[in-house]
């Protein structure tokens, strides 16, 4: 659940006409977040783009599909829903630190983050781990000695273990970590001279707590694939500022195996020929890439809070969108390995809090699981790459 800034279509991209969209939304019996009375069960799109078609099987060996998932879904119909629907989970919030050791240093609480790892792969289902470190949702033992701020000896240690003891637990049942959440910036927060997020850990012990975390936990899974995970990837600045990083790091001899692009947005932003340009600039670097959280919002911007309920026409705009973008990441299919949505559908979006308490619906159901145009744009994206 990153902070974020808001994601234009490239052009001659192709997307759904307004004849699919209108038998997507029939197919679909969704127009909104609420149930449309005397929608159609069937029409004449339906058989093209089923309702119950599997995303998993749309994208096949293809491509990694998956969404963000909670362990309040692991049971019912929202665990079958998931099942069907995903090769690869990533767990929302229930492995970031302040959920895995909330209270003290070597003291966990894995029952929950046990049990989505158990469910997923005994499932067939891969798990990418998200996040070991963050600048945000840190238990407060982490930073502190009582009430002073810990020293850079005792940070880097406590950091070393944390990592050490998390990776281990979850060795051989984690493909991918997401290592490192969210340490540039480019003018939205304060930062040293080379862009790096001035958090904590970059205060405490330096720039180069970034190949203390990498490090750590390649020593403690060195089978795992470990990412770097961001949002606004694809800007030219952050472009600049990351491929910086893997390099630094690759000359180190520290292990850095992908990028992640967060990929949040919005109905403007982010162009996608910019974001094209990223995914080849960070191939040429030698690493993998996966989309971690793909949502689009319904607002233009993903500040705003203008929109009031999810009209024909939003999502049309969005199916198109979700069609432009999805149709990239499966063009680039050789660097990118992975896609997942952030969240299940539009009930547990963060996008209906952040950055403020609103209504949005961003992603491919709507909150009663029922399929989108967005999730006929999807599938048959992937039907196509096929």
């Amino acid at each position: 659940m990153p902070l974020s800034a808001t994601l234009v279509r490239p052009p001659g991209a192709p997307g759904p006409t307004r004849r699919r969209f209108a038998q997507w939304s029939l197919a679909g019996g969704l127009l909104g977040s609420a149930p449309v009375r005397g929608a159609v069960e069937s029409a004449a799109g339906a058989a093209d783009a089923p309702a119950d078609a599997s995303l998993a099987k749309a994208f096949g060996q293809r491509m990694l599909f998956g969404m963000a998932i909670t362990p309040e879904q692991l049971r019912g119909r929202e665990a079958a829903f998931i099942a069907h629907h995903c090769s690869v989970v990533v767990a929302e919030n229930a492995m970031k630190p302040e959920a895995l050791a909330p209270l003290r240093e070597g003291q966990y609480e894995f029952a929950a983050a046990d049990a989505l790892v158990d469910f997923a792969r005994a499932r067939g289902m891969q798990v990418r781990g998200h996040t070991l470190m963050w600048h945000q949702q840190m238990p407060p033992w982490l930073l502190k000695d009582g009430s002073a701020t810990v020293s850079r000896a005792q940070l880097i240690g406590r950091v070393e273990r944390y990592i050490t003891d998390v990776v281990t637990h979850f060795k051989g049942r984690v493909f991918a970590w997401d290592v490192l959440n969210e340490a540039f910036v480019d003018g939205e927060a304060p930062a040293d001279p080379g862009g790096m997020r001035l958090s904590e850990l970059r205060t405490i012990i330096g720039p180069e707590y970034i190949e203390v975390v990498f490090a750590a936990a390649a020593k403690a899974d060195p089978d795992a694939l470990l990412f770097y995970n961001d949002y606004e990837t694809q800007s030219p600045r952050k472009v600049e500022m990351i491929s910086r990083m893997v390099r630094s790091l690759k000359a180190k001899g520290v292990k850095i195996d992908g990028i992640g692009h967060q990929a949040h947005c919005s109905a403007g932003h982010p162009s996608v020929a910019d974001f094209e340009r990223a995914i080849d600039a960070y191939a040429r670097l030698g690493v993998t890439q996966h989309v971690t959280e793909l949502d689009i919002a319904l607002n233009d911007s993903l500040m705003e809070n203008k929109v009031t309920s999810a009209t024909p026409a939003l999502l049309e705009r969005q199916a198109r969108r979700y069609a432009e973008l999805v149709g990239l990441f499966l063009r680039r299919r050789a660097q990118v390995g992975a896609l997942l949505v952030w969240g299940i559908s539009d009930a547990h979006s963060w996008l209906n809090s952040w950055p403020m308490q609103r209504f949005e619906a961003p992603l491919l159901f709507d909150a009663q699981l029922r399929p989108k145009p967005a999730f006929h744009a999807v599938l048959e994206a992937a039907q196509r790459a096929a």
